[in-house]
């Protein structure tokens, strides 16, 4: 059980301390793995998805990663790189079903890609 107002008194399944690969708690949360994947890609992809949101849709079981693009040309760049999306993607979140690029145009326009198989691209 977890106790939010006194700690000490926790009885986490994880500690810290004891972890023999140095990973955190927070390596575990949402944020923690968000901040994964942006720092895994080069300078060049970061700068892309610098002005990108992220979200994970979740309907009926089926995970959908979703990169919210501010406009088509980033859209489009990200794209060009979606197999190193799509492997980063796999490494972090290995229950993935689905990746998609995403651009608010007349309603949100999605080009939405498999997780598991390959299709081409760098």
């Amino acid at each position: 059980m977890v106790y939010p107002f006194d700690p000490d008194k926790d009885d986490l399944p994880f500690d810290e301390a004891d972890d023999p690969f140095g990973r955190t708690l927070e390596d575990f949360t949402l944020t923690g793995k968000l901040r994964r994947f942006h720092e895994s890609f080069d300078s060049s992809i970061r700068a892309i998805l610098q002005d990108c949101l992220f979200r994970i849709n979740d309907e009926d079981g089926v995970l959908t990663f979703q990169i919210l693009c501010p406009n088509e040309a980033v859209q489009k760049r990200l794209y060009i790189k979606r197999e190193k999306v799509r492997n980063t993607l796999n490494w972090i979140w290995r229950d993935l079903d689905y990746y998609a690029f995403c651009v608010e145009k007349d309603g949100l326009q999605c080009q939405v890609l498999d997780a598991k198989s390959y299709r081409g691209g760098y």
